[in-house]
């Protein structure tokens, strides 16, 4: 059974399908007539923890049909590998794809689960003579890979990084391309995006301006969501002993409700 369809916190996910697809989205499911709102990202779209997570909540504001297709630990590698899906967000009049980190992309350095895209598969021929003192047998997350990769070799790693980067930009504008709707970029994090980046990250690879710049151009809107309450430990939910820090790096239900008023406004136009 996939991450995203356990049950956790008391709360009925009532995980669900859409179109075939193979991936568990958070339901209950919604009925796909047009004109309904897509919602694509990670988990600060599924909503972990969460009664009511945003997608839900832009649902109530505007009176139209919105989908929650957050994959927990997907990123967008987990749509373009999978039809159903992709199917479900093209239909929509309306498409709200989260920025998520750059790590989970494959790219022709690494391979990532294509469902759950936090997941390294394996190294490829041009990572292993880049780094032949690395052992990836015992990689089995993406930020684990390059944080080791930065401290073997820092000059190294950024030829890997770059590629990591390139790889998204270009799978992004390939998700972007398959989508009829108007399409909404969005950035949900307790902190701004970032201009530009003067050095790479080690672990979790974040897109920035200079980056998106690229992909502004075929989108309606970026659309940024910075919370000042971030975490769901910071409101005293009862969350599982064993799950605590897990949750500690997850959007709580204040962090949501902005989510929801910044979406619900943006989107607004596109849906007269």
């Amino acid at each position: 059974m996939q991450i995203s369809s356990a049950r956790s916190h008391g709360i009925d996910y009532v995980p669900c399908h859409y179109n075939d697809s193979r991936l568990w989205f958070r339901g209950p499911s919604r009925p796909l007539r047009s004109p309904y709102v897509a919602c694509l990202g990670g988990c600060g779209v599924y909503g972990r923890y969460i009664l009511r997570p945003w997608p839900d909540l832009v649902e109530a504001q505007i009176g139209s049909t919105v989908v929650n297709l957050g994959v927990e630990n997907g990123c967008v590698d987990a749509y373009l590998n999978d039809a159903g899906a992709l199917v479900t967000a093209a239909t929509a009049k309306v498409v709200v794809i989260e920025l998520s980190g750059l790590h989970n992309t494959s790219n022709r350095f690494y391979a990532t689960h294509p469902r759950r895209n936090d997941r390294f598969l394996k190294a490829s021929s041009a990572l292993v003579s880049l780094f032949p003192e690395m052992d990836f047998t015992e990689i089995h997350f993406t930020r684990h890979l390059l944080t080791r990769l930065h401290a073997i070799c820092p000059e190294r790693f950024c030829i890997v990084a770059k590629e990591v980067e390139t790889a998204w930009q270009a799978r992004m504008r390939s998700l972007i391309a398959k989508m009829n709707g108007d399409v909404y970029l969005m950035w949900f994090a307790p902190v701004p995006l970032a201009d530009n980046k003067s050095k790479p990250q080690t672990d979790e690879m974040q897109p920035t301006r200079e980056l998106l710049s690229a992909l502004t151009p075929y989108v309606h809107r970026l659309v940024e969501a910075v919370p000042e309450t971030w975490r769901v430990v910071d409101e005293c939910l009862d969350v599982p002993p064993l799950e605590v820090a897990r949750a500690a790096h997850l959007p709580g239900a204040l962090a949501h409700k902005r989510a929801g008023d910044v979406v619900s406004t943006a989107i607004w136009s596109s849906l007269k």
